[in-house]
C-alpha cells in the first residue's frame, strides 16, 4: 500500500463570485487576507442502560458558512454586500460637504472655505449665522457639483439585502510527499450574502479590512460545496 499524499495550505485564496442566472462573473476577489470555511451540525441521541451513554447518535441541521476578510474594497464588492442588484448609480448632481472651522482673533474665515461656493456657516448648536466673530468655532456646509458618470454611489434602502451568488475560491496546497503545488479550489453552488455588515473606520491599528459572511444553501442536486484538488498547470 503507497503511502497516502498529504498537503498543507498556507496561501490566502482568490475568489469569484458568479451571477445565478447568467452564469457570469460579477467580483473577482484577489486582495483577501483570510477565507474561512466553517462547517457545523447539531446532534440528538437516544440514551439508556446502566450509566445512560448515548445509544444511538443522529446528525441533522448542517451549516456551512464561507467567511471573506479582505484587505481592500471596491465600489462593487461593497455595492454587492448591502445591495440585491449590486447596482452603482454613476449619475450624481452635487456631493454634500461640509466641516469645522475657528475664526482667528480678526473673526476672519480661512481663505480655502470663504472662497467655496455657495458656503453657509452655522454655530456648534446647528443655528445659521450670516456674520462669524472672533475665535468662535464654527460649522459650514456647501454644494460640490459633480459631473454625471464621475461619482459612485450605493443606495441602501430598507427592502434592499445582498443577493444570491454561486462562488469558488482557488488556492494551493503543497504536497507533502514531492514538496509541490497543486490547485485547491472550494465551491459552492449556491450562497447567500449575510446581511449583517460593518464598515470600520479608524486611525490607528492596522488598515480596516472589509468582512463578507456567506451562509451556504442546498441547490437542487443536494451539493452544498465540493472541495476539488487538480494538478497546476
Amino acid at each position: 500500500m503507497g503511502m497516502l499524499d498529504l498537503y498543507g495550505i498556507k496561501e490566502v485564496a482568490d475568489v469569484v463570485f458568479w451571477d445565478t442566472e447568467t452564469g457570469n462573473p460579477v467580483l473577482y476577489l484577489d486582495t483577501l487576507k483570510v477565507s474561512t470555511i466553517e462547517e457545523t451540525a447539531d446532534q440528538t441521541e437516544a440514551r439508556g442502560g446502566k450509566g445512560n451513554p448515548p445509544l444511538i447518535i443522529w446528525d441533522y441541521g448542517k451549516e456551512i458558512t464561507l467567511t471573506l476578510e479582505d484587505a481592500l474594497f471596491s465600489m462593487k464588492s461593497l455595492s454587492i454586500m448591502h445591495s440585491s442588484t449590486g447596482a452603482v448609480n454613476t449619475s450624481v448632481s452635487a456631493v454634500k460637504r461640509g466641516g469645522k472651522f475657528t475664526t482667528d482673533a480678526n473673526g476672519s474665515v480661512p481663505a480655502s472655505i470663504s472662497s467655496l461656493s455657495g458656503v453657509k456657516y452655522y454655530s456648534e448648536t446647528g443655528t445659521e449665522t450670516s456674520e462669524v466673530v472672533a475665535n468662535t468655532t464654527y460649522l459650514y456646509s456647501y454644494n460640490q457639483a459633480v459631473s454625471a458618470g464621475s461619482a459612485e454611489q450605493i443606495t441602501v434602502t430598507s427592502e434592499d439585502f445582498p443577493g444570491t451568488y454561486r462562488i469558488t475560491g482557488d488556492t494551493y496546497a503543497r504536497s507533502q510527499k514531492t514538496g509541490k503545488d497543486e490547485f485547491f479550489q472550494f465551491e459552492v453552488p449556491l450562497a447567500k450574502v449575510n446581511p449583517e455588515q460593518t464598515i470600520t473606520m479608524q486611525a490607528d491599528g492596522d488598515p480596516s479590512t472589509f468582512s463578507m459572511t456567506v451562509r451556504v444553501m442546498r441547490p437542487e442536486d443536494g451539493a452544498m460545496m465540493r472541495l476539488t484538488k487538480y494538478p497546476k498547470v
